[in-house]
């Protein structure tokens, strides 16, 4: 299996990756240039915007939620985005829905919330993948680290589009350690049951493989039980969008 790192170089740009490059099943690879994965595009320089719009970029779907925007704004003004670049806001859940919370909450970075996540807010994922179907161009797909969220809509992209299983994982991995930490900002904390600012927190090597090995497990396990043309339909997206997904990397 070929899987190769697939770097992609926008000055400022956090965690970003192009989707393609990765091995399907039919043997053949996906098409690169039509869908990046990133952290929160915020750091990007005015030079980073133009190297994404020559790279054809049209449309950036933000996963995440309108109170991690607006502390991201706060922080950083991003004045260096270019309006021809539509921005859609898609969040993937519900930060004060305590069957959420419960659920969820204990599992934020981690693959064993992806199955309770999607069908907790089938409405929210359609939201996603019309965001993406819709697009003009080329799409820039991101949440705050470029990890989970991110991990989760990318994984039921790729899954969507045939490739291997262990690739998909593979990118997930590589997701999870271009972050080599557990980055600060909004936190869930569960013995609090609230929301709370994390200072983040640094792993040694040792605990990053362990981290990235239960949860490259869990990503599989995920994928095995998952049926993404059937998840697309109960969520509402119509046969048309499913198909241009569905060969969008191809």
């Amino acid at each position: 299996m070929s899987n190769p790192v697939n770097l992609q170089v926008w000055d400022g740009a956090v965690n970003l990756r192009d989707l393609g490059g990765l091995p399907l099943e039919d043997g053949e690879v996906t098409v690169r240039g039509r869908v990046w994965r990133s952290g929160a595009p915020e750091p990007m320089t005015a030079t980073g915007w133009a190297e994404a719009i020559d790279d054809g970029l049209t449309t950036v779907v933000d996963l995440r939620n309108p109170a991690e925007v607006k502390q991201a704004h706060d922080l950083m003004p991003d004045a260096g985005r270019p309006r021809e670049v539509a921005t859609h806001h898609t969040p993937t859940e519900d930060p004060g829905d305590p069957h959420f919370l419960e659920t969820c909450g204990p599992w934020l970075d981690h693959p064993r919330s992806y199955a309770p996540n999607i069908a907790m807010y089938p409405h929210l994922f359609a939201g996603v993948f019309r965001a993406i179907a819709d697009a003009p161009g080329p799409v820039l797909v991101h949440c705050a680290a470029g990890r989970d969220r991110t991990g989760m809509i990318t994984a039921l992209l790729l899954s969507l589009t045939g490739v291997e299983h262990q690739a998909i994982a593979q990118d997930y991995e590589r997701a999870f350690r271009g972050t080599t930490h557990r980055g600060g900002g909004v936190a869930y904390d569960v013995e609090r049951g609230a929301w709370v600012q994390h200072r983040g927190e640094t792993w040694t090597a040792r605990q990053l493989d362990e981290r990235v090995g239960e949860r490259r497990a869990a990503l599989l396990e995920w994928l095995a039980d998952l049926d993404p043309v059937a998840y697309l339909r109960y969520a509402g997206l119509d046969q048309a969008r499913i198909t241009s997904l569905r060969t969008l990397l191809r």
